[in-house]
Parts: structure tokens; C-alpha cells; sequence
């Protein structure tokens, strides 16, 4: 028999089965939201202590039965918070919006969350799916084009409810499907790691030791450098490179720049998160010139080292180095200065600590700040500069390959992420049927 439809009367939904009903999330479903103990009370938080979900916990995998984080006994008792039972649905309406999980435990969760409550009647395996689809229909944008959401907005989404045992079915066939794409998708992701990893060994080896296998060795002294070639010498950085320290007062130039981890140093116009950092007044910060070498102080030790192909204001807490040799290659040493082995020395010379609180629990990792003089007296190897060009455009030809394989196979992951959003929207809106 052909099955029978009506229309939903919502425009994304369009027709769905005759049987299945169709209504606001509050009526159907128990809405909870979670709490985040003062995060300067270390006495609130216990390693020992009861589950804690927030969203660094929920995404990753379908249950959850471990949290990053625990609430203590302490808190528990003076405060009396409401539990989240076991079989409960964990889902993101704050940050990673849409992200979710189903609780394998009874657990506490942050205000970040809504946690939906088992109810008779209802599949919480098929909302899993459906509300990744649902709820995200009625969220907001800010000014940045970011979903956002609240309990209202949760509240009165519209959702599509089978009967039972459909949905059952449903669940049950996306557990198999969405299963299979993940599988996929954590493989490619896998890969891409270890691509990453094998460009980094490329950059590594070529910077310390060259590209030539045959040409005599000799040890630098320097544990990070190890062997290096024997006509290469050593020298301290701050004879190599002078530090610009240049005001941009009187203002000089309005185009901001960003440094960030993973692509050094790019236009600040091209950002898209953290777009409120940078101040209006442009007198605050400094100058970059195109083949300075620009540090972030407290985050060298993760990375944040990039080469400027640009005039522009920087920060005034990074540092900003130019060759002051001939024989110097701001890109050879814009490698160099970046490698892991290299990270660890920064480590080693970094001084305080900050612990910088985003808000809703989560704190970001703490920075040592790497003072300049010790910069400074890094010995660094300074090969032939003719070498020096040699050496990058080995490494630029290079990572170009790997780049562009793992290009190829990020492209595979959002293709199969966009797979599983379609087929969870036409099997929890019943455009498809599952036939057992």
C-alpha cells in the first residue's frame, strides 16, 4: 500500500506521513538546564567526584559514561542541584550548537546544555537524531552569522513524532548508517593527523640538518638541534635578527593582522572567531613589515609563530624580528623558529601563568610568557643562505603535496558529514521509509 501524507504546514518539514504527529518540543518532552560552580572555588571541583557533562564532552560520541570534569561532594550538599538521569539527551544550545549525546549515567551537566528527560512513549535514540535537525531550525544568528539558541527557543521548536515503534525503527537504521559515515570520517580524520605529523617531520629534518644525506656531521651541543651539517654555525638568535618594536603612533597604517596557530600570520579582516579582540584605537599596537617574523610571547610554546607578507598593526605583546644579516632567511627561520623540538625550549624558558576563563566552564589552557632576552640568546643554526632558499623551497614544494592531500580529504569529511544531515533529515522528516 502507498503511504499517505499530509502537509506539515511548516515550510523546511513540507509533507510528512498521515500518522505522525507533528508539535512544540515542551509538550512532549522535560526540559533541564544544567549549572557551572564558581570556577575560582577549586573546592567545588573534584577529580573523584560526580559526573559533570559540558561541551567538551558532548559531539564526540553517541553515549556518554565519563566527563572531563567532576563536581564535588561539597557542592553537591550546599547546593542540591537537579540530577540528570541515565538515558537522558545531552544537547549544546550555547556553544557547538546541536552537538549531542545520550547520557549512559546519571550525571550533572552545565547551563550550556538542555538535557531532555526519558519519558514513556518516546525514544530518546530517535531525538537524538531529530533534534539535530529540529531545534536547530528555530535558532537565532548573531552578528557573526552563529547559531544560537535559549530555553524558549528549545522550548517551542517544532518537531515531527512517529509512533513508537517507527521511531524505534528510524533510530535504529541511522544508529547503522550514521555509524558506518563516522567510521569513515574518524579514518580520514586519522589520516589527516598523520599527514600533518609527516609534514611536520619534513620541516623539521630539513631545517636542522639539511637535504643533503651524504655531507658530514657534526653535533651542536644544543639537544633540540641535535646534528646539523659541519660547514653550518652556530649563533646566538639575537645576532641574527633585531627586534622592530616599532609604535604605529603617529598611525602609519589601519590594516590589522592576526596571528593564529594554524595560519601564522594572516589579515585580520579574514577572521571569523574572536572578531572582538581587536581595539579601534590603532595607536595601541604595533608595526609588522612584509618578511618580519611575528611570536606570540605567551603562545610561542603551542605554535603561534608566522611570517607577515604584510604591512600592518600587530598586537603589542608579540614580538616582531627582522634579519639583520644578509646570510638570514626570514622564511628558513620562520620554519625553524616553529618546530616541536623548538616548542619545548620555549617551554622550558616560559615564566607565569594565566588562566584565562571564557565564561560557562571552560578555562583556556595556561600560557608562559617567553621573555625576550631569552629569546634572544636561543643558539640557532645558520646555514649558507643560498642553502637556506634551498631548504624552503624543498619544505614549500613539499608540504604543497601533502596540503593538497589532505585537502582531498577534508573535502570526504564534510562530503559525508553533509551525507549523514541529509539522510537524518529525510528519515526523521519521513521523506524515506525504512522497510525491514
Amino acid at each position: 500500500m502507498a503511504r499517505e501524507y499530509k502537509n506539515s504546514g511548516i515550510k523546511w518539514i513540507g509533507m510528512i506521513p498521515k500518522e505522525w504527529r507533528i508539535g512544540k518540543i515542551k509538550n512532549f518532552y522535560s526540559l533541564q538546564t544544567g549549572f557551572t560552580p564558581d570556577t575560582k572555588n577549586e573546592l567545588y571541583y573534584d577529580e573523584q567526584g560526580a559526573l559533570w557533562a559540558n561541551i567538551a564532552d558532548i559531539g564526540r560520541e553517541h553515549y556518554i559514561d565519563d566527563t572531563k570534569k567532576k563536581i564535588s561532594n561539597l557542592y553537591i550538599s550546599k547546593y542540591n542541584p537537579n540530577i540528570v538521569p541515565k538515558g537522558s539527551l545531552l544537547y549544546s544550545f550555547k556553544l557547538s550548537v546541536g552537538s549531542v549525546a545520550i547520557a549512559a549515567k546519571d550525571m550533572y551537566t552545565n547551563e550550556a546544555i538542555a538535557a531532555f528527560i526519558k519519558k514513556d512513549g518516546i525514544s530518546l535514540s530517535f531525538l537524538y537524531y531529530s533534534s539535530q535537525v529540529c531545534i536547530i531550525f528555530n535558532a537565532n544568528e548573531n552578528i557573526y552569522g552563529a547559531k544560537i539558541l535559549n530555553q524558549d527557543l528549545i522550548n517551542n521548536a517544532i518537531i515531527i513524532f512517529p509512533p513508537l515503534l517507527t521511531q524505534q525503527k528510524i533510530a535504529d537504521y541511522l544508529d547503522k548508517v550514521c555509524g558506518e559515515a563516522d567510521e569513515m570520517i574518524a579514518l580520514q580524520e586519522k589520516m589527516i593527523e598523520e599527514l600533518k605529523a609527516y609534514k611536520q617531520s619534513i620541516i623539521t629534518e630539513a631545517v636542522t640538518k639539511g637535504l643533503n644525506p651524504n655531507v658530514p656531521m657534526k653535533n651542536s651541543g644544543i639537544d633540540w638541534i641535535g646534528e646539523i651539517p659541519e660547514h653550518w654555525r652556530l649563533e646566538p638568535l639575537k645576532y641574527c635578527f633585531g627586534r622592530r618594536s616599532e609604535k604605529n603612533y603617529p598611525v602609519k597604517t589601519e590594516e590589522r593582522l592576526s596571528l593564529s596557530i594554524d595560519k601564522g600570520v594572516t589579515l585580520y579582516a579574514e577572521k571569523t572567531t574572536n572578531l572582538d579582540r581587536f581595539k579601534d584605537d590603532f595607536t595601541q599596537y604595533q608595526i609588522a613589515y612584509p618578511n618580519d617574523i611575528v611570536l606570540n610571547c605567551m603562545n610561542m610554546i603551542v605554535g603561534a609563530v608566522g611570517l607577515s607578507n604584510y604591512m600592518g598593526c600587530v598586537s603589542p605583546v608579540y614580538y616582531v624580528i627582522y634579519p639583520s644579516k644578509q646570510d638570514v632567511s626570514p622564511l628558513y627561520y620562520s620554519y625553524l623558529l616553529n618546530i616541536p623540538t623548538i616548542r619545548g625550549v620555549y617551554y622550558s624558558l616560559g615564566k607565569g601563568i594565566y588562566a584565562i576563563e571564557r565564561g560557562e566552564g571552560r578555562v583556556n589552557t595556561c600560557r608562559l610568557k617567553v621573555s625576550y632576552n631569552d629569546f634572544g640568546r636561543l643558539e640557532i643554526p645558520v646555514p649558507p643562505v643560498e642553502e637556506q632558499k634551498a631548504i624552503t623551497q624543498y619544505i614549500q614544494e613539499k608540504c604543497s603535496e601533502i596540503d593538497a592531500l589532505i585537502a582531498i580529504k577534508q573535502q570526504k569529511i564534510a562530503e559525508l558529514k553533509e551525507y549523514k544531515k541529509s539522510i537524518i533529515y529525510e528519515y526523521i522528516t519521513g521523506k524515506k521509509e525504512v522497510i525491514i
